[in-house]
């Protein structure tokens, strides 16, 4: 039996789909580049968009299958980014980035909804790319 990491990237597409559309809500540039880089190493199937604030995630949340949230942007911060970004994309899974210190908001977003969290610092490609997965597969 292949585990899910060895299933092919089709799988979590849509028909005739070969890549997944990812919304980054991220308004550190230094992170978000190393999201950027962290899925490039890996090949990812990801169509990668990069908003900096709610605002801006707004109007770029259409047709997004999983969003990558931090929790603290300049116009929302906690748990009510996650919050309205479950709002304005309801069929989209959420994984929430917290820094090393935010580590228990993370399982706080998970009990409000996100998929999965992961650490900023702490996560290399592979486990990026398998949280992706496993968040849209799971919605």
């Amino acid at each position: 039996m292949q585990s899910v990491a060895e299933l092919p990237v089709q799988m979590a597409a849509e028909p005739g789909q070969t890549d997944w559309p990812v919304l980054l809500v991220e308004d550190d540039d230094g992170d978000a580049f190393l999201v950027e880089e962290l899925l490039d190493e890996m090949s990812a199937p990801v169509r990668l968009q990069r908003a900096s604030s709610i605002a801006e995630a707004r109007t770029m949340a259409t047709g997004a299958r999983c969003v990558l949230l931090d929790l603290g942007l300049p116009d929302s911060h906690g748990l009510s980014a996650l919050e309205t970004m479950r709002h304005v994309a309801p069929a989209a899974a959420i994984v929430v980035l917290t820094g090393l210190t935010d580590e228990h908001r993370g399982v706080e977003a998970l009990a409000a909804g996100a998929q999965d969290y992961l650490v900023k610092g702490e996560i290399d490609g592979r486990t990026l790319l398998r949280a992706l997965r496993y968040a849209i597969e799971r919605r």
